[in-house]
């Protein structure tokens, strides 16, 4: 009987806590070798020879998108479906993703390439052909590195050379006890984790920023989990095939943030020799217009609508705000400081004289980094109760402290730049604790989610509820639309 055993048949039992946190390290007698349990994972898998072996592969893969979720329902909101044929050049540092949209009676299809450090994409047409390659974000880049490193044949291998490898006290998740190895991960500080009952690799944790990619550079330096389960056996030639786990769950933040479903996979596949290939025009154009992060939008499109409102890019990828007496307050904000920052510069160039109130956020389950620009200036970030926990963490993340967000968790008027609005909370389908605003001087409404007509038709039925006069409404949609059959007001 192992030592840990007998320890759980006395009770002592160390776990896993629902924050990912540990209870205190367990006695030294149960530390074991790091590289044994790498040994074994590797052994299961296939050996080392048949992971060395691996050089292309094509997996055909389903993936759910989440939407990083932080409120306590059961059903977590599914963002998209997506088939792929996912094709990878380990040696060539090449993966080309051919992509299949399930939206509506019809799928679009688009094709990412990445290889070294360029991406590039095709994009079908409306007659459903494709469009000629065009430089792609360097988001990609930085996802084909990430994806590599943590491929189970490549992850097991890398750590169990890493020279920093170090055994960790053993946890126990869900009852099970589990090895944990620390080493360095293509440059990744990593935890491994490998189930002491069959030995496979459960599960690998690190801790990384996504700093160019739209969606994630706003969490900042997050926790990142990658569970390995569903295992099954593939033929390679020349060796007793590989074990590979066909379900593959990605945690951001504490959250589940897509699964990958394997449906078929080869190990041994052909890549044609356009495959990878990518012009050095392409490759030109790329370092002109594509490597640099995705929210580093231009300025370009920013503009001041009658003295009072701002669009601070285009409408649903950047804040808008709102000039209350001589104060503007950032509706939504950005998704890092450095746009705080270059929006607020924009802000006064344009309007001399004005200065920067504050930062609203209405929008539930919104992590936005850029509020950490604000506080670390003393300004005041209102944020909705539906967002109190996403802003929790994400300001964590940016190293500012939680008390940073202020929550309006009652209907209160909020004062800001010698002016006033009346901000109180409102439940959209999907999304409770969202913020409507309204400020009478201005006859305006504001709630970031009323982009869509269903909100719409809610919010302007609040408006009606509560007797406001209202001219204009604001959302990610637009900051200042008219309101249906009235003409606004100046």
């Amino acid at each position: 009987m192992s030592v840990f055993r007998s320890l759980r048949s006395l009770g002592v039992v160390w776990s896993l806590a629902a924050s990912s946190a540990f209870l205190p390290a367990p006695p030294a007698a149960i530390r074991f070798a790091p590289a044994a349990a790498l040994d074994t994972a590797i052994a299961h898998m296939g050996g080392e020879a048949t992971l060395r072996r691996i050089e292309r592969v094509r997996f055909e893969m389903m993936t759910l998108w989440q939407r990083l979720s932080f409120d306590d329902r059961p059903n977590d909101l599914i963002g998209s479906y997506e088939l792929h044929s996912d094709l990878r050049n380990y040696a060539m540092g090449a993966w080309r993703n051919t992509r299949r949209f399930v939206g509506g009676p019809d799928m679009r299809e688009m094709i990412d390439l990445v290889r070294d450090t360029t991406a590039i994409r095709r994009l079908p047409q409306p007659d459903g052909t494709l469009a000629p390659w065009a430089p792609l974000s360097i988001a990609y880049v930085d996802e084909r590195r990430e994806l590599f490193a943590f491929a189970p044949e490549r992850l097991l291998l890398a750590a169990r050379a890493a020279s920093d490898l170090r055994a960790l006290p053993d946890t126990s998740i869900g009852g099970v006890a589990h090895a944990r190895v620390a080493a360095t991960v293509s440059g990744f500080p990593t935890t491994v984790f490998v189930r002491r009952t069959d030995g496979f690799l459960a599960m690998a944790r690190y801790r990384a920023a996504q700093p160019n990619d739209f969606g994630l550079a706003p969490w900042g330096d997050m926790d990142v989990e990658m569970w390995y389960s569903r295992w099954n056996k593939y033929p390679l030639a020349g060796t007793g095939g590989v074990a590979y786990p066909t379900q593959l769950d990605v945690r951001r933040v504490g959250r589940l943030y897509k699964r990958l479903t394997v449906l078929a996979a080869n190990f041994d596949a052909a890549a044609p020799a356009d495959s990878f290939a990518i012009s050095d025009s392409l490759r030109a154009a790329f370092v002109a217009t594509a490597s640099r992060p995705m929210w580093e939008l231009p300025m370009d499109s920013a503009k001041i609508i009658d003295r009072r409102f701002a669009t601070l890019g285009r409408a649903g990828q950047a804040p808008a705000a709102v000039k209350l007496g001589n104060r503007w307050l950032l509706l939504e904000g950005a998704g890092v400081p450095r746009r705080s920052e270059s929006d607020a510069s924009w802000l006064a160039t344009a309007d001399a004289g004005s200065s920067i109130g504050g930062l609203m956020i209405t929008v539930p389950n919104s992590g936005r980094g850029g509020a950490a620009w604000l506080a670390e200036r003393k300004l005041p970030v209102y944020v909705s109760p539906g967002a109190a926990a996403a802003m929790t963490a994400t300001l964590a993340n940016w190293k500012q402290p939680r008390s940073a967000a202020r929550v309006v968790s009652k209907a209160q008027w909020l004062h800001v730049g010698g002016d006033s609005l009346w901000v109180e909370a409102i439940d959209y389908p999907d999304y409770p604790g969202a913020l409507v605003a309204y400020v009478p001087s201005l006859r305006w409404v504001y709630s970031g989610m009323a982009a869509t007509p269903l909100a719409f038709d809610l919010l302007m039925a609040r408006v009606r509820e509560r007797g406001w006069t209202v001219d204009r409404v604001g959302s990610l949609r637009g900051v200042a639309m008219p309101v249906p059959g009235r003409t606004a007001s100046r």
